[in-house]
């Protein structure tokens, strides 16, 4: 371990600044978009969103007019003379962590730490008195990331920290004995080494040392950035709320006109609100900046159809095919279109198959398969497309992967019928119709068959 570094700092990821998390030109806060984002939502709509349970972040300060945090922090306390405005960054985005996970909890915020050139003493008398302020406003969690590497006993053989080593550790023990969850940064021995029951928190790919308490969960670290207006818009659209989710794109880009991601997900809101000649003009402005945005094209197709331009929608469809490389990416998934569109490839097939690109039809469905094997619409349109060309040998496999993907498929129990009637294997294919028309009783289609079949077999009477 070092021993020139007898300083107080802090843990975690040490290359963020202030202007990562509020760019004062622009005036634009921004927010960390976690890799456990999908877990935390799947706990907070199971209730776990930290309602009542007040969190104290002791920290380097806090910007609070950040719009994640001006709602949420219910108390702000200095303890180091210089207010409580963080210069540093760390301290916002860990509160911007808290807030973010657990959108219902209230935060505390302490600012303990500044770079300044207070005593090592001072720097530990501002922890303790961070520590009994957080309990005394009732916290039932404090996250320290601030700390130094020594340890406790390494420090106390020093005279002049005696003191200020002890009332730190005293103010933790009265935290805990008060039912407190205290959280201290993986690196920061001091205070980590006060009580046993401290958690120590490391961040992932972060090493830590031999000598170093080790941590008892890991968080990811170096979270993506983004906008807290672009963050809000993604949340919006994700819950299907477009006319809220579009107030953030038009924010976005009326600041960053030349990001063609904006455009497409302004589209998507367009989209969603039938304002379809609005989706189309977005995409277009998305594709003059970016002409072989894949998604933008599938995009621009799906939206045309929706105004029934069929021919121009194909031509966004072809261009897709153009840019694509099969060989290279068979299987990429190629947008999330909300409540439209779940499997990209397989409506592109039927799109092609109403046009009678037979042959774009079946290497689209193809693509379908290969993202989602039971994916039993397109082993059942593939055998279509098979049946169309005259290979019913070949329509009778998809047929099949069809009924063992989904038993009550009545379609493709139909298909295999008409397949193996069209071979002239009249008797099996019974079957298949009976099976069609027990699945659905309305099936005319495969009660029509069936007589046929049966004419052909000199069994009309049956």
């Amino acid at each position: 371990m070092p021993e020139h570094d007898l300083r107080v700092k802090l843990f975690g990821d040490h290359k963020l600044k202030i202007s990562d998390i509020f760019d004062e030109k622009r005036g634009i806060y921004y927010v960390p978009v976690l890799a456990v984002d999908g877990d935390m939502n799947k706990l907070n709509q199971l209730g776990f969103t930290g309602k009542n349970v007040k969190c104290a972040v002791l920290d380097s300060g806090v910007l609070p007019e950040h719009p994640y945090l001006k709602y949420r922090v219910e108390a702000i306390k200095d303890f180091t003379g210089s207010g409580y405005l963080d210069k540093n960054g760390h301290g916002t985005a860990v509160a911007l962590n808290l807030a973010m996970t657990a959108p219902d909890a209230p935060l505390l915020i302490g600012k303990v730490y500044e770079n300044d050139d207070a005593p090592l003493s001072e720097y530990f008398y501002r922890i303790a008195r961070g520590v009994n302020w957080a309990v005394d406003s009732g916290a039932k969690i404090i996250n320290l990331s601030v700390g130094i590497e020594k340890r406790k006993e390494d420090l106390c053989k020093n005279p002049e920290l005696l003191e200020a080593v002890v009332s730190v550790c005293r103010a933790i023990r009265r935290a805990i004995e008060n039912r407190v969850s205290v959280f201290a940064a993986a690196g920061a021995n001091f205070p980590a080494d006060c009580h046993e029951t401290i958690i120590v928190v490391g961040l992932i790919d972060i090493p830590v040392y031999p000598k170093d308490i080790p941590p008892a969960v890991y968080i990811p670290s170096s979270p993506i950035l983004v906008p807290a207006f672009l963050y809000e818009g993604y949340v919006n659209l994700s819950k299907g709320m477009y006319n809220e989710a579009l107030a953030s794109f038009n924010e976005a880009v009326d600041i960053c006109s030349e990001d063609p991601q904006f455009w497409k997900y302004r589209a998507i809101c367009f989209y969603n609100l039938n304002e379809y000649e609005n989706a189309a003009q977005s995409l277009n402005e998305a594709l003059a900046i970016e002409q072989s945005d894949v998604e933008a094209w599938y995009l621009k197709g799906v939206t045309l159809r929706a105004i029934f331009q069929y021919d121009n929608a194909i031509e966004c469809f072809d261009k897709v095919l153009e840019i694509i490389d099969y060989s290279i990416l068979t299987g990429m998934k190629l947008a999330d279109f909300p409540k439209s569109v779940t499997d990209d490839w397989y409506n592109m097939g039927v799109y092609y198959e109403q046009a009678k690109r037979y042959d774009n039809a079946a290497k689209c469905y193809e693509n379908a398969i290969h993202i989602d094997p039971l994916n039993a619409q397109a082993w059942n349109n593939s055998g279509v497309i098979s049946g169309i060309k005259g290979r019913y040998e070949d329509s009778i496999k998809y047929f099949t992967r069809a009924m063992e993907t989904d038993p009550l498929m009545a379609d493709a129990w139909f298909n295999k019928g008409l397949a193996l009637s069209m071979l002239g294997r009249y008797e099996e294919s019974i079957e298949f119709f009976d099976k069609a028309t027990e699945i659905d009783s309305t099936f005319s289609k495969a009660l029509n068959q069936k007589i046929r079949v049966l004419r052909k077999l000199n069994r009309e009477n049956e």
